[in-house]
C-alpha cells in the first residue's frame, strides 16, 4: 500500500474530468447533492484563496491509463467543474470560458453551453487565472483491492455532518441487503446507471427539483414517490426513499412488519449498538435476492398502474393522487409514507402470498380513502400496530381480489423496468430499437409490413454483434416517432401514454385488426423469428426470452439479444448498430474485422 499526497491544480483536474479519468462507483457514492449555494461558497474559498479540504482518490489502471476513483470529494470536484461551465455565478459573476482553452473548446463544440457574456457579468482575467491555478490537496491511494477502496470510504463517510441517517448508515455497505435496496432505488427513482460511471456523467443521474434548478438528469416531481406524494422533494433527495424500500425489504425478508425506527435500521445495517446485519443477510438470501427484488416491483408496478388507470376517471389525475386518497384531509397535509407502506403491506399479502389479483382498482381505492384516519400512526413504531394496520387495509380491499389464474409471476412487474429501458435508450442508443407494430401504417390497407419484419432481422443481428457479453433490447408496440405516435391514436382510435419521447401503442391493436389475441400475435411473431435465416442458436435464444410488458393496460413486447461468442452473420451480411444515427448498417471490407475483435 502507497499513499502519495500532492496538490493538483483545478486545471489539471479538470482536464482529467473531461477526459473521464475521474470516475465514481455507485455501489458505494452518494448521488450529487449539493445545492447552488453550497456550491458557490466552495467556490468564494477558493477566489479568497482559503484552504478547502483534502481529496481522495483511489489509482488504478484501466487500457494502460491511469484512472482515479473518487473517494471523498465528489461534491466539491463537481461544484468546481460547474463553476468553470458556467452553470451557477458567484457574487453575481461567472468564470470566464475563454481563460481555459479546453473548457472554451468544448464550449464551442456545444459539450456544455456558456452564458451570454453580452448579459452577465464574468470574473476578470487576472481571477480566473488565479483560481485554474489554484492547488487543492489530493491524496492519491493506490489501493490493492476494490474492498480497501471501499473500507477506506466507509471509515471516511460514514459520520459526514451533510448525511442524513439513511446515507450515514449505508455509507461504504456493501451487504446483499444495502445493494438490492440501492438497486431498486435507483430503478424505481430512474436514475440506473452502470456500477463504473464518470463524474461527468453524474449529474445526469442525480436528482434535481423544480425548486432548485440544479440542473440534474433526474427530477424529483417526476419521480414515482414525490408525484404521488408518498415523500417529499426535499426527503428525495435525502434518501427517503431508500429508506422505505429498506423498511418494506426487512418486513418481507423477515417475515412480519418492521418496527421502523432509527435503531433499527442502524441495527440491521450493521451500524448500531445490536449488529443484526447477519440476520438480514441469511433472511435475504433465503428468500432469494432476485425473488425479493422481482416480488416488490411487482407490487410497485401493480400500484402503479392501478393509480394510471384509476386516475381516468372520476377520481381525477395521477398527480398526488394517493397522497390525496391516503391522507386524512384530501392531500393537502403532509407526505403519505406509513399509510403507503400499510397499502403496499396489504397488495403483497394479497397478491404474492396468497395468490390473487386485483379486478377493480376504482372500488379499492374508494375504500382505503382517508386511510390514515383509519389505522395507527404513531412516533412509535411497532410490528404489532403495523400489523393491525395491515390486517384492516386488507379487510377494506380483499373482496375486489380474486384468485389469480396464472401460474407464473405478471408481466406488470417489468413496468418499472420498461421506463428504465427508455430513459437508457438515450445514453446507449445501440443497445435499443423500437417499432410501432408489424402493420403498414397505410390509411388504405394495414397489411403485414414484410420489411418491418426483415428490419427487426436485421437488427436481432446487428445487436448480436455488439461483441461478447453484451445484451440489448428491441420493442414491439413503441413509437419513437410523435408522428407515427398522432397517426396510430387516429386509425386504431387508441389513446397512447407518452414517456419522454415515446409512445407505447402497444400490440393489441394490432391483434384486433387481425382477429387474434395478443397471445397468438406473439406466438406468431416466434414462429417468424423460427423461421428466419437468423442462426438456430439466436433464434433459440430470442424465443426464450420473448417477454410481454403491461404498461399503462397496452401490452409491449420485449425481444432481448444476447451476444454469443462470435459475429452473426444474416442472408451473408455484417450488421452493426450505428449509436449516433441510431441505425442498423452493413459492413464491408476492413470495419468486418473491427466487429470480430468485439469478441476477442
Amino acid at each position: 500500500m502507497s499513499i502519495t499526497p500532492k496538490g493538483i491544480s483545478i486545471l489539471e483536474l479538470y482536464r482529467l474530468y473531461r477526459e473521464n479519468n475521474l470516475i465514481v462507483n455507485r455501489r458505494y457514492q452518494r448521488k450529487l447533492v449539493w445545492a447552488k449555494t453550497e456550491k458557490a461558497s466552495l467556490i468564494e474559498s477558493i477566489l479568497l484563496k482559503y484552504p478547502i479540504p483534502l481529496i481522495l482518490f483511489g489509482k488504478f489502471k484501466k487500457d494502460g491509463k491511469d484512472m482515479y476513483e473518487i473517494i471523498d470529494g465528489m461534491q466539491r470536484l463537481n461544484a468546481i467543474f460547474c463553476f468553470i461551465e458556467n452553470q451557477f455565478s458567484i457574487n453575481d459573476k461567472f468564470f470566464d470560458v475563454t481563460k481555459h482553452p479546453l473548457a472554451n473548446e468544448l464550449s464551442n463544440q456545444g459539450v456544455f453551453k456558456p452564458i451570454d457574456t453580452s448579459i452577465e457579468k464574468l470574473l476578470n482575467a487576472q481571477e480566473c487565472i488565479d483560481f485554474l491555478e489554484y492547488s487543492l490537496a489530493v491524496t492519491i491511494y493506490e489501493a490493492n483491492s476494490n474492498k480497501e477502496i471501499e473500507d477506506v470510504f466507509n471509515r471516511i463517510n460514514s459520520n459526514g455532518k451533510h448525511l442524513s441517517a439513511q446515507e450515514v448508515r449505508s455509507a461504504g455497505v456493501t451487504s446483499n441487503f444495502a445493494e438490492l435496496v440501492r438497486l431498486l432505488a435507483c430503478e424505481i427513482r430512474g436514475d440506473v446507471s452502470r456500477e463504473i460511471v464518470p463524474l461527468s456523467e453524474m449529474p445526469e443521474i442525480s436528482i434535481d427539483s423544480k425548486s432548485i434548478n440544479l440542473g440534474y438528469g433526474v427530477l424529483a416531481e417526476d419521480t414515482f414517490w414525490c408525484r404521488q406524494g408518498i415523500i417529499s422533494n426535499s426527503d428525495l433527495r435525502e434518501s427517503a426513499d431508500e429508506q422505505l424500500l429498506a423498511d418494506i425489504i426487512l418486513s418481507i425478508a423477515l417475515g412480519k412488519p418492521f418496527p421502523a425506527r432509527k435503531e433499527n435500521f442502524d441495527n440491521y445495517y450493521g451500524k448500531g449498538d445490536i449488529d443484526k446485519s447477519d440476520e438480514i443477510e441469511l433472511a435475504v438470501t433465503r428468500y432469494g435476492t432476485d425473488n425479493l427484488k422481482e416480488d416488490i416491483k411487482a407490487i410497485l408496478s401493480q400500484i402503479k398502474n392501478a393509480v394510471n388507470s384509476v386516475s381516468l376517471t372520476d377520481l381525477g389525475n395521477d398527480k398526488n393522487f394517493l397522497r390525496r386518497i391516503l391522507s386524512r384531509d384530501g392531500g393537502v397535509s403532509n407526505p403519505v409514507k406509513e399509510p403507503f407502506y400499510t397499502l403496499f403491506m396489504a397488495f403483497y399479502e394479497l397478491i404474492i402470498q396468497e395468490s390473487k389479483e386485483a379486478f377493480d382498482y376504482e372500488a379499492i381505492f374508494n375504500a382505503v380513502m382517508g386511510l390514515m384516519t383509519k389505522i395507527e400512526v404513531s412516533a412509535s413504531i411497532t410490528a404489532d400496530k403495523r400489523t393491525r394496520n395491515i390486517g384492516l387495509t386488507k379487510g377494506l380491499i380483499q373482496n375486489y381480489f380474486k384468485l389469480s389464474t396464472s401460474t407464473t409471476r405478471s408481466s406488470g412487474s417489468y413496468a418499472i423496468d420498461l421506463e428504465n429501458y427508455l430513459r437508457r435508450s438515450k445514453t446507449e442508443a445501440p443497445n435499443y430499437d423500437f417499432k410501432q407494430g408489424l402493420l403498414s401504417l397505410n390509411r388504405s390497407n394495414r397489411s403485414f409490413d414484410n420489411n418491418c419484419f426483415e428490419k427487426i432481422c436485421q437488427n436481432i443481428a446487428a445487436i448480436a454483434n455488439l461483441g461478447k457479453g453484451k445484451r440489448g433490447y428491441i420493442f414491439l408496440g413503441i413509437s419513437d416517432k410523435e408522428k407515427d405516435t398522432e397517426l396510430i391514436e387516429v386509425l386504431d382510435q387508441i389513446s397512447a401514454p407518452r414517456f419522454f419521447p415515446f409512445g407505447i401503442v402497444g400490440i393489441e391493436r394490432e391483434a384486433k385488426i387481425q382477429s387474434i389475441t395478443p397471445d397468438q400475435y406473439i406466438l406468431n411473431i416466434s414462429r417468424k423469428i423460427r423461421d428466419s435465416k437468423l442462426p438456430e442458436w439466436l433464434k433459440t435464444s430470442v424465443n426464450t426470452a420473448l417477454t410481454p410488458i403491461t404498461y399503462h393496460d397496452h401490452t409491449v413486447l420485449m425481444i432481448e439479444i444476447q451476444a454469443g461468442r462470435e459475429p452473426v452473420w444474416y442472408e451473408n451480411k455484417l450488421y452493426i448498430r450505428d449509436g449516433h444515427e441510431k441505425q442498423t448498417q452493413e459492413l464491408s471490407g476492413e470495419k468486418i474485422s473491427a466487429v470480430y475483435s468485439l469478441f476477442q
